[in-house]
């Protein structure tokens, strides 16, 4: 089963996902998810935190396959593994679950390929307080180890919903489309009241055609220095900083 989990086909078929990390798995036993196996390495008490989620994983009554350091190694997508491994069902949300509620803030990621950007975007519009955030069609599965791991377990604490973007834009009609572009204005002189949606887009080729004309506004990060692009997490996070100060 681990074996099939290390893909995002084999994780739609399990319905399933894999965590790793102590910081990880802490944030998804908070959030009541439900937990199908634990494998764990003496690596898990080498640390306080590693101890304490020990003593939270026995007070669940959950009991850990114990496997050498060389077993975790293999089983770890992690250069340096912490000893513990979940194995949780994977939480789901729908479009359709969408709020339309007049106090709503979501993140859109068009095309994001990189877990590493993906799940520091799920981190920070966690940090920032959204609603949620949508992973359009195109986009690499939030529920990728890598990306799970990068979001410090946020995927557990924030809906993420994957969505192709028609279902999206009926959404989105009644609600203002911000798209993170160079192009546009200064994200900090814009003046946005909820409903929104903030849309980054893909590191090279940016939004989408269709989702750039149903926007009714463009935000960029302008830039003194003569760097001619800022990676797409560290854009997306500015701009929601700049949208959410209010």
């Amino acid at each position: 089963m681990l074996a099939r989990l290390a893909s995002a086909r084999g994780r739609v078929r399990e319905g399933h996902v894999l965590v790793e990390g102590v910081r990880a798995a802490a944030e998804a036993l908070a959030s009541g998810v439900v937990v199908r196996f634990v494998v764990c390495s003496r690596a898990l008490t080498r640390s306080s935190a590693g101890e304490g989620l020990l003593a939270e994983l026995e007070a669940r009554g959950l009991t850990p396959d114990w496997v050498g350091e060389r077993e975790m190694a293999a089983l770890s997508a992690t250069a340096s593994p912490q000893g513990i491994l979940l194995v949780c069902e994977e939480p789901s949300f729908a479009s359709k679950s969408l709020p339309v509620a007049a106090d709503v803030r979501f993140l859109a990621l068009d095309g994001i390929q990189d877990p590493g950007n993906l799940g520091t975007l799920v981190r920070t519009a966690r940090a920032f307080d959204l609603t949620g955030v949508v992973a359009l069609d195109g986009t690499v599965d939030p529920w990728n180890a890598r990306v799970v791991r990068a979001s410090a377990g946020s995927v557990f604490q924030i809906p993420v919903v994957r969505a192709p973007w028609t279902e999206v834009a009926t959404w989105a009609a009644g609600a203002q489309v911000i798209v993170a572009d160079a192009a546009g204005q200064d994200a900090a002189t814009l003046s946005v009241t909820p409903p929104w949606m903030l849309v980054v887009g893909n590191e090279g080729a940016g939004v989408r055609a269709e989702i750039r004309e149903a926007a009714n506004a463009w935000a960029a990060v302008p830039m003194a220095g003569a760097a001619d692009s800022l990676n797409a997490a560290v854009a997306g996070a500015i701009v929601l900083y700049a949208l959410t100060r209010a």
